[in-house]
């Protein structure tokens, strides 16, 4: 059904207003002595439809949304038939109490316009306050989220840097047993232990990927904020960094399965998405887990798929772990920062059950150019 815009309903109110009272105004020149009082009646009841009709072509030129417009014409809508009903109530008194009524189409067009008017610019700055306190709960949330995004991110790759400088230093390997976020979130290899060169080469890449999460964090605030403007990401490749950094984990399988191309809209934000799948599939996997990671492109969406062998996800607990009100050391946090970023990305997430029995995540995202 159509439904048309909120600006050309403001301005059609002005003028179906003004095409009114240059009517009633034209036929009273024909039926009065002089044009005066006419003309200056049409100057005022024109006058303010007109302005209406003005009101309406400048709330075009202000970027509304079109729920914004219609809220605006509503406004409109309300202000004018208030006004009309106003008048009109005055009027009915004084036709009970049997007095004469002298032209009474004249204030009724002067309230409806003024009312019209009235309710135009009450909707503009109701619209207005509304926006702005909807962009200051966006920011009290980005920033909630950017903390929430760095002390999860960030833990892992400092709690792994931190394992293999102890390895440097002749400490003890971590246990890879530790509890998330513990130094056995990314514990070192074998090799590592007889291989100083290759630990120092390993932290040098950890300390990369934080500063590289760092820098990602801006852009991820403005994509929760709606200021940035998205652009073509490719997802399998994006994916193939970020298995590149596990590849050599102790007691980590990974079994990919990458188209050789997915173009998504997002922006450095995403490696964040497919980082805290890859993570969570590895934490709360077997000891020796099995982590099979997917990338399907179909014709209209691109689809990633992290799966593991683990103890898997409750159907009851599912939902509660991408809600806000679940506790931010939950150790599933990252499923709530893909979550968030899949929402501005505008794509879906889905929990399931893996063949192995273990999580299996779904994330689905609009292909780039499809749309």
């Amino acid at each position: 059904m159509y439904r048309p815009r909120g600006h050309r309903v403001v301005a059609g109110i002005g003028a179906l207003l003004l095409l009114a009272s240059t009517a009633h105004h034209g036929f009273e020149i024909g039926s009065v002595t002089g044009a005066t009082g006419p003309l200056l009646a049409l100057a005022l009841d024109g006058g303010i439809a007109a302005a209406v009709v003005y009101a309406g072509y400048r709330i075009a030129a202000m970027g509304f949304s079109s729920d914004e417009e219609r809220r605006i014409a509503r406004w409109t809508v309300a202000g004018g038939l208030t006004a009309v009903g106003a008048i009109g109530a005055t009027l009915l008194v004084r036709a009970f109490e049997g007095r004469r009524l002298v032209e009474p189409a004249f204030p009724l067009l002067v309230a409806a316009g003024a009312g019209a008017l009235a309710g135009t610019v009450a909707g503009y700055y109701a619209v207005r306050s509304a926006a702005e306190a909807q962009r200051a709960r966006d920011a009290t949330r980005a920033v909630s989220f950017v903390n929430r995004l760095l002390r999860h991110d960030l833990r892992n790759d400092l709690s792994a840097i931190r394992g293999y400088a102890d390895l440097m230093d002749g400490g003890a390997a971590p246990s890879a047993d530790e509890p998330p976020g513990g130094l056995g979130s990314d514990s070192p290899p074998d090799s590592a232990l007889d291989a100083p060169s290759s630990t120092s080469a390993v932290i040098a890449r950890k300390a990369d990927e934080g500063l590289d999460r760092i820098e990602a964090t801006g852009a991820v605030a403005d994509a929760l904020l709606g200021r940035a403007p998205l652009r073509h990401v490719d997802l399998a490749e994006t994916t193939r960094d970020v298995l590149a950094g596990v590849a050599d984990r102790r007691g980590v399988t990974i079994d990919a399965d990458i188209a050789d191309t997915a173009p998504v809209r997002a922006n450095e934000g995403l490696r964040s998405v497919v980082d805290n799948l890859v993570e969570n599939a590895i934490e709360h996997g077997r000891p020796d887990v099995t982590v099979r990671v997917v990338v399907r492109v179909g014709d209209d969406n691109v689809s990633l798929t992290v799966a593991d062998d683990g103890p898997g996800i409750p159907p009851e607990h599912r939902d509660s772990l991408l809600g806000e009100g679940a506790a931010e050391d939950d150790a599933l946090g990252g499923l709530r920062i893909v979550s968030t970023l899949i929402d501005s990305y505008d794509g879906d997430l889905s929990i399931g059950e893996s063949d192995d029995g273990g999580a299996r995540i779904t994330v689905t995202l609009p292909r780039a150019g499809s749309r």
